[in-house]
């Protein structure tokens, strides 16, 4: 079985079901109108459930006094050789984060996970923020299928497009460049393209270096879940061949998306 994975720092911890659901939320104010985690998984769950998509593992994590969650769905729907969809979803009770929801795929041999931001929902505390999330989710969950079979065309070409070594240097040179990778970071990132850890990551294109990066950040404590997210969005950006999808929930670039919705 497939287990998501967080990397978890500044007090986050892995959390069971039951315990998310002792979480209360706080009494609402005239423009603040916050939902428990519980609530927002449920909402999440029923609505992928509802929709056909069998959730194969989660894994849940508390974060600022049980202020902040941040979960992993695992779904049973194979994406391309040796990945499966997954998505994300967060919700705050201390006025720090909006509701969230995003979506992307995870690698079997490594469980390296990647977001994309291209399937983005968020919603602010509002009075009708918790149907304005759910209504938005089920538009997303609609678009999983498209998701699914854009993201299997995206990763196969990912695969077929060859990098020469210059060619690599020069990615993770613009990861270090735009903030995604840390100068601590970039020799690791260098070390995992030039000798991977995993006989699949041997061939020399756009994939593996892909894993490269997601490898290193996935097996890091130093960053939190959100932030990971966020990471492996700019990476995808990055990385990915020029051929946007249309994002289900806005108009907005893919950049204003990452930037609004983690």
């Amino acid at each position: 079985m497939v287990t998501g994975n967080l990397c978890l720092h500044r007090g986050a911890r892995i959390v069971s079901r039951d315990e998310l659901d002792l979480v209360e939320a706080p009494p609402s104010t005239e423009t603040w109108f916050p939902l428990r985690h519980g609530q927002v998984l449920d909402a999440v769950l029923a609505t992928l459930e509802g929709s056909g998509f069998e959730v194969q593992s989660s894994q849940l994590s508390l974060s600022q006094d049980n202020a902040r969650f941040f979960g992993t769905l695992d779904l049973s729907t194979p994406v391309a050789g040796g990945t499966t969809l997954a998505v994300g979803v967060r919700n705050s009770v201390d006025k720090t984060i909006p509701l969230g929801f995003c979506a992307g795929c995870r690698v079997f041999v490594c469980d390296n996970l990647a977001f994309r931001s291209e399937l983005l929902v968020a919603r602010k505390h509002t009075r009708f923020g918790n149907v304005r999330f759910q209504e938005a989710i089920a538009l997303a969950v609609q678009s999983l299928d498209q998701f699914r079979e854009t993201e299997g065309q995206r990763i196969e070409l990912m695969r077929a497009t060859q990098l020469s070594g210059s060619d690599a240097d020069s990615l993770i040179l613009q990861a270090y460049e735009r903030g995604i990778i840390s100068l601590r970071t970039l020799p690791e990132v260098i070390r995992a393209w030039r000798k991977p850890t995993f006989v699949e990551f041997e061939e020399r294109n756009l994939w593996t270096l892909l894993n490269a990066f997601t490898g290193v950040i996935h097996d890091r404590a130093t960053i939190n879940p959100q932030q990971f997210a966020l990471q492996t969005i700019q990476l995808n950006n990055l990385l990915s061949p020029p051929e946007p999808m249309p994002c289900p929930d806005s108009n907005a670039t893919a950049a204003e998306h990452a930037a609004v919705a983690l």
